[in-house]
Order: structure tokens, then sequence, then C-alpha cells
């Protein structure tokens, strides 16, 4: 697919498709000048082809690219929590309140709803995992976060004693900055079946700190069966992140969660401060995603492909997953979606869960109507945008023609009113993407695009 840019628009002698390309581009246009009000600017665009060498590379020196190439793993060493965040099926994370010991800059937790809120009173916990059991709910992941979780030690305690108690098969896991964990706790934790503990360390703290937390992480790896670090990686500290991914191979944990740095929407003198911009463009695809983590600040992503590769060209035992912001939202639209049953011009994706339909405008209309008649392929006309719109799977039929596609990707959303659909991105079709299909046409077909 290439992406309909001004450049690809200049290409395209067709009216009727310009007019509609352009409501997206006046969309995203609008939503970089909205973001440049909180006060971050953008980096210079990179030309989209350099990340896409990069993990080519990292591919052929055995990284395996997942979910769609936003999750990169270096030896496919990676958590089951995060293969289920993929989806968001059968996983619930909580937290007892927002309430941190720390300070961090880039915490994004006032984006939570109800921060004043949770940061002075606590969830009950324990009548929430009560709730989600009698709702017959099935969950294979449940984890604590905050927040600092340790801060309420008796409640995290009781927290997992309970879902080990109601189903000792669910995966659980804790996530803790991990200054205030003790030996005591750790035996509390392995008793009530704790699967996986998550450490946070700061680079920002110094070393005598960092050593603190090392050495709270090797005490973990006597009493919980999956002892992991997960933090974000920070522009400017490739010696240092370097050092301490050398420090943990040694350890022996289990594997190191690389996240792709983000400003909060907030605080933004702090990053002007070190020298940070926005990663540009701010999104692959523009929606209202749900988590509350920001944007991708420029140079994160690259670095953590370097330690990626660093972990590789090391043979770290270890795995070194980097989790891309974009890795954050295929969940929500995978929940929006997965279950939902459209006309059928809609194909569900199995490679970025959208709903995909294709689309001719103006004069190719006539064409393109002709063969989907011949070939029984259903089509819907929209009169207002001048196009046909017919499903993804049928584009075969076409690759003689001269005609323009554009796939559409599309959200289901429910509100009062009931179910709508939402398009949030537009593409042009290529030659390459014109995969062969078996004749006769089948409508079974259109769900597997």
């Amino acid at each position: 697919m290439k992406a309909l840019t001004k450049e690809t628009l200049r290409s395209i002698n067709n009216l009727p498709l310009n007019k509609y390309a352009s409501i997206y581009a006046d969309i995203e246009k609008e939503t970089v000048v909205q973001i440049e009000q909180f006060g971050l600017p953008f980096e210079k665009r990179p030309e989209a082809f350099e990340l896409e060498n990069r993990l080519t590379e990292l591919e052929d020196c055995g990284a395996v690219l997942r979910n769609n190439r936003k999750s990169i793993v270096s030896n496919g060493k990676i958590s089951s929590a995060c293969e289920a965040c993929q989806t968001g099926t059968g996983s619930y994370t909580s937290f007892v309140s927002l309430k941190c010991h720390r300070d961090c800059y880039f915490c994004f937790n006032k984006n939570q709803d109800n921060y004043q809120f949770y940061l002075n009173n606590q969830k009950n916990v324990i009548e929430e995992l009560e709730t989600l059991f009698a709702s017959g709910t099935m969950l294979t992941h449940l984890a604590l976060t905050g927040g600092e979780p340790l801060l309420h030690p008796d409640e995290v305690l009781s927290f997992f004693q309970k879902a080990n108690d109601d189903d000792p098969q669910i995966h659980t896991r804790l996530y803790t900055a991990g200054d205030l964990l003790t030996e005591e706790m750790l035996a509390g934790l392995k008793a009530a079946g704790l699967n996986e503990i998550r450490f946070s360390i700061k680079m920002e703290d110094s070393p005598q700190k960092q050593k603190h937390i090392l050495a709270k992480i090797k005490l973990a790896q006597g009493y919980i069966p999956d002892v992991m670090v997960e933090m974000p990686v920070i522009p400017g500290t490739e010696a240092e992140m370097k050092e301490l991914l050398l420090s943990l191979e040694e350890l022996g944990i289990f594997g190191i969660n690389l996240l792709e740095f983000c400003f909060p929407l907030g605080n933004a003198a702090a990053f002007r401060e070190e020298g940070l911009k926005l990663k540009n463009p701010p999104y692959d695809i523009y929606y209202n995603f749900w988590y509350a983590g920001g944007l991708a600040i420029a140079e994160s992503e690259r670095l953590c492909l370097e330690l990626v590769q660093f972990s590789i060209d090391n043979n770290f035992k270890m795995g070194v997953h980097y989790c891309s912001l974009e890795n954050k939202f295929t969940g929500q639209i995978y929940q929006q979606n997965h279950d939902q049953v459209l006309d059928g011009t809609y194909s569900f994706s199995q490679t970025d869960y959208y709903f995909k339909t294709a689309k001719v405008f103006g004069r190719d209309k006539k064409a393109v109507r002709k063969v989907l008649d011949k070939k029984g392929v259903p089509y819907t006309e929209n009169i207002e945008y001048d196009f046909l719109q017919f499903p993804p799977d049928a584009m075969p039929f076409l690759r003689n023609r001269e005609v323009d596609i554009v796939i559409s990707s599309n959200v289901v959303e429910m509100d009062s009113d009931g179910k709508s659909i939402r398009e949030v991105h537009l593409e042009l079709a290529e030659t390459k993407d014109y995969k062969t299909i078996q004749e006769p046409y089948s409508k079974e077909k259109v769900n597997q695009f």
C-alpha cells in the first residue's frame, strides 16, 4: 500500500478521489496543529523507508517482528502477557491507587480517568475481582500497576491470593519501581502464586540507586518465576542502556520490555530542557485511542531498535522486546472490531484488526462496476462522494484495469444510538496488493483479507 500524501495525490488525475483524500489530509494537518499547542515541537519528518530498512535488517539478524511490525523481539522470548496485550482478549489490569512515591517528569498517570480521586483514594480491588469472576469474564492474564502498588502491600497480596484461589491458571503480574520491595513481600507474592514481576528502572536515578534496584531484581529471582524490567527508553542514554542490558543479562532475568518514550501532553518545559522533540508523524492512523501514554518522542524508537540489535550481537539469553506506542493501540481496535458483523463490502483484517473496504472514484466507477456485476461481487455506491465500495478480495479481478483503488480502514463504534462505522485511514493500492484468488468468486472470502 502507498500512503495518500500530497505528493501521491498530485500524480492522480481523479478529482473526486483527490477531494475525498484531502478530507483526511486536512484532519491530519489540524491534528498536528492542535498537538503543537502542548508546547513541544515535532522533529523533521524522516523518510518512511528508514524505519522499514532498519526492521528488515533486524529480521535478517533473527529478530521476531510481531503485531504488524509494531513489536520487535530479539530472540522470540516474550512474556505471554505481552502476547495477550496484542488483542486484549482475556487480559485485565487494575490498580489499588494512583499514589506514587516517585515523581518522574514523564509520568502519564495524570491522563488517567479520575486521577485526582485515585491519588488520594483506593479501589476495592478484591470486590473488583469478585465482580469479574461472577460475570463469567474469561481471564487469562491479570495485573496490578499504579502508582506504586507496593504502597499498599496488604491489598496487593490479597489481590493475587484471591486470583490464585479462584483460578490458579490465570497468569498474574505486578508492576513496581522496586525500591519498596522486601524479602517478606516476595515470600508473600510467591505464596500467592505471582507469575511475573516487572521492575521499572529510572535512568535519572544515581548509579547507587540503580544498583539498589538491581539487587532487588536479583532477590526477586529467588521467589518469582519470571522477573522482568519494563522501562521507557530516553534518547541520549545509549551508553547507559547498553551497560544496563549487560547487567541484566548477567543476572539472568527473563527479559526486558523497552518502551517507546512518550510525552504525556504536559510538563513540556522539562522535555524541552532535555532537547526532546515529538516523533513525526505522531500516529500511523489518526484516531481517538484510549491509551493514556501520550505521544511518542523522536529518536526513542531508533534507540530501542539499536538496543535490540545490541542484544542480538551479544547473544543475550534474555528476551529484549521493543514495544512501540503503536503496539499499545492494537488491543483497542481488535476489541472494537473483531466480533462485529458488517455488510459484504467490508473485510476484517487479521493483520491490523481494522475493517477494510476498497473504493474507486469518479470515472473509474463504470469499468469497475461492469467487472463486479459480471463476477457477482457485492458493492455499494456513494453519490455524495462519487465512489463505489467493494470487498478488497475482489481486487484481483481489476488487476488489468487502469483504475486507482483506495483501501479504507474502519473502526466500529458503539454509543447510545447504536453501531456506527468510522473511516479512519486511506491508502492507495499498488500492483503488488492485487492478490490472486480462485474463481468463481466466493462471498465467504470477504472475511479472509
